[in-house]
């Protein structure tokens, strides 16, 4: 009889060191209405799943700040860090620990945006794929002028930035900011003096920047009007060395008209003198 009795004392003494209802130390787990991953802004409810033993209260975090303490909290903040701190009253006041990253669908456009020219108010934009998510993907590019449907080149946008909305097949959506920017160069910038005589510094007319504008048209006139020089294409590498058929030009002021073409904007004309010293 004592002996029965003392087991049942060791037994209780047992159930008392182990949390009386449980076992010590105690866990928690983190139950997520939702699996991973999410559509952004998506709301997912999670909950407290303690193992045996008692747990007197709870402490959510979420990316560092304290916003709950009951059993269970709700969030749509994309790519939330949750935290959850646990405290067992029946295991010596033990805090236990666990937290859950969400994974939210991220859809990113790839593109290219096509230019050809300087100083250009339009672009090309190229559609070159889409990244996460699930695939098939549907978008709409939209610019100043409304929605732009689906395509994989929208040609001559008006430069700026624009959204890009993307539905993956899961029915998650993004937006993806298109970017455009042009090709910035300074103008044509014809000098205005030519000293032609074999020294090997300034024999030959130059434009500076002209590299930058090939489709160009080149015309020189003397004083009475008669053209003395035309070439398409001017470059400064074989530029006007002030001749005429031949012959040297006579010290004297003459006068270019410098034509730039443009493919997406209206041609540039410039115009001014040229003086010619020996």
């Amino acid at each position: 009889m004592k002996k029965r009795f003392a087991l049942v004392i060791f037994s209780m003494l047992l159930l008392i060191g182990n949390g009386l209802y449980g076992q010590c130390p105690v866990s928690v787990q983190i139950n997520a209405s939702l699996p991973n991953p999410v559509c952004k802004e998506t709301a997912v409810t999670f909950t407290a799943i303690p193992s045996s033993g008692g747990i007197s209260s709870y402490l959510w975090i979420i990316n560092g700040d304290t916003l709950g303490s009951g059993t269970s909290i709700t969030t749509s903040t994309n790519g939330a860090h949750i935290e959850l701190y646990a405290v067992s009253d029946t295991c010596g006041l033990d805090t236990v620990y666990n937290d859950y990253y969400i994974l939210s669908t991220q859809l990113i456009a790839d593109y290219n945006v096509i230019v050809t020219e300087c100083n250009q108010p339009v672009a090309d934009v190229e559609i070159l794929g889409i990244t996460g998510g699930a695939e098939p993907y549907t978008y709409d590019f939209i610019t100043e002028a409304g929605g732009q449907g689906q395509q994989d080149l929208y040609p001559d946008i008006p430069v700026s930035n624009y959204p890009l909305f993307i539905t993956d097949a899961n029915g998650c959506t993004d937006t993806s900011w298109i970017n455009m920017t042009t090709i910035q160069c300074p103008p044509p910038t014809p000098t205005e003096v030519m000293t032609p005589n074999d020294d090997g510094y300034n024999d030959t007319w130059r434009i500076n920047f002209i590299e930058f504008y090939p489709d160009n048209e080149v015309f020189i006139y003397d004083r009475w009007g008669q053209r003395v020089y035309h070439k398409k294409g001017y470059d400064n590498s074989d530029g006007w060395d002030a001749k005429y058929v031949g012959a040297d030009m006579p010290v004297s002021t003459y006068y270019y008209v410098l034509k730039v073409n443009f493919e997406k904007s209206e041609d540039k004309v410039y115009n001014g003198p040229i003086s010619i010293f020996r």
